[in-house]
């Protein structure tokens, strides 16, 4: 599967902010709304209500919200976002999608969330991050389906290890490719069909989705 159209979770987390013509598609469903920590500020700026905060509040006050709160010790071992995708999968939620958890100049914790997104799939959780020019997340033997790409690019590497992966419908196909850690190959490859597919065939391969206009 790998993308998420229709999530059961969104969760928003302190990064970047998201505009609210990005977030609508995903809520077409009704998702349950997890706010880490400030990302309360992002959720309530394009006119969502959580139903659960969580957090240690050093990137944004205790909001005042008849929601449920779970507030973290600041001495902890895991991210904001990490405790609020632990407590989404604890609840049964399949397919989620992560606002906030790009940019804002924090660049080690956008690298964290890649790691969420493996930890999710190794689980067989579904775990996209999306902003205004991205949506990535990984693939682990299955396939992803990629439509109305033809103004995006798309990139594939090799994550936690080498990867064999084939691409179909794109500028610069790949047939049964081992991606190696460590290497820029797979950068900006272009959809050329309707319809592109990505299979990653052994290994993890983390996948990003970018528009070409900024």
């Amino acid at each position: 599967m790998g993308i998420v159209t229709n999530p059961d979770c969104i969760i928003f987390a302190a990064g970047s902010a998201v505009p609210l013509a990005v977030v609508q598609p995903y809520l077409t469903k009704h998702p349950y709304i997890i706010a880490a920590d400030g990302g309360y500020t992002l959720a309530k700026r394009v006119g969502c209500t959580p139903n659960l905060v969580i957090g240690d509040f050093d990137s944004g006050t205790r909001p005042e919200t008849t929601a449920e709160i779970i507030a973290l010790n600041p001495i902890k071992d895991a991210t904001d976002s990490a405790c609020a995708l632990y407590e989404a999968i604890q609840r049964g939620y399949q397919k989620i999608v992560l606002f906030g958890g790009t940019g804002a100049d924090r660049l080690d914790h956008t690298f964290a969330n890649f790691d969420l997104c493996a930890y999710a799939k190794i689980q067989g959780i579904d775990l996209m991050l999306a902003d205004a020019h991205h949506r990535i997340f990984v693939l682990q033997n299955e396939t992803a389906e990629i439509t109305d790409a033809q103004n995006q690019y798309v990139s594939v590497f090799a994550f936690g290890g080498a990867c064999t992966v084939t691409e179909e419908g794109f500028f610069y196909p790949l047939s049964h490719y081992t991606f190696e850690p460590f290497c820029g190959l797979g950068v900006s490859n272009e959809v050329t069909a309707d319809t592109a597919r990505i299979t990653a065939e052994q290994g993890i391969a983390l996948i990003f989705i970018t528009d070409k206009d900024f």
